[in-house]
């Protein structure tokens, strides 16, 4: 098999690897604590988990993860909370490739004169590598799942336009749809289970990196 038809996931757990069970824990610990840094405001911590070139890649920004932290600290933060699932890591030597499943929940949000939640299912894609004995964060994409918007008081209609909201990604059409609300664009190109293109790209290039 040549180098560039291997795809990261086929590399096979070993847990007789002691050296790696300890890498693959201190990578979630760092992804875990990078999301408690993000939901409670704490962005010096939150860009401490990150190498000084990482960069960034979700609906509402692309670029370098310097600029993600000044955004985000200006609105701060969002209001957005983060529900992890599980982290799934594979490990190449120094660099590393993990996959975190997620929740995010929106701020309650006023859509249209009605009061909403957003849920959105996402699993949050990174790439990390280990710089002078410690593990940081050089990339961050979203492969969005689905999301829905849900009335606050359960049982009411939500008043929307569906025909805008059917204008947009299926996988992430209730962001989209909130960040129009906020003079915000959200990006047609990000990663999404709608298109599986996009998501076997990501991968593509990802286990490229990690073997290169």
């Amino acid at each position: 098999m040549k180098m560039t038809d291997k795809k990261f996931y086929d590399i096979a757990l070993d847990q007789s690897d002691k050296q790696a069970i300890a890498d693959r824990a201190e990578i979630r610990e760092l992804l875990e604590y990078e999301r408690w840094a993000r939901d409670n405001n704490h962005y010096d911590l939150e860009a401490a988990c990150y190498s000084d070139d990482a960069i960034i890649h979700v609906s509402w920004y692309d670029g370098p993860a310097k600029g993600y932290f000044e955004s985000v600290a200006k609105a701060n933060g969002g209001g957005a909370k983060h529900k992890i699932f599980y982290t799934t890591v594979w490990l190449n030597g120094d660099k590393a490739i993990a996959e975190m499943s997620v929740m995010m929940l929106s701020p309650r949000i006023e859509v249209d004169g009605q009061k909403l939640d957003l849920h959105s299912y996402a699993r949050i894609f990174t790439r990390l590598e280990k710089q002078n004995g410690v593990w940081k964060i050089l990339s961050g994409d979203c492969i969005y799942e689905r999301d829905e918007l849900v009335p606050v008081v359960p049982g009411l209609p939500i008043n929307i336009d569906t025909k805008e909201l059917a204008s947009y990604r299926e996988s992430y059409q209730g962001l989209c749809y909130v960040l129009a609300r906020t003079g915000m664009e959200g990006s047609n190109d990000e990663a999404g289970d709608d298109k599986p293109e996009t998501v076997e790209k990501l991968y593509n290039d990802a286990s490229e990196w990690i073997f290169s």
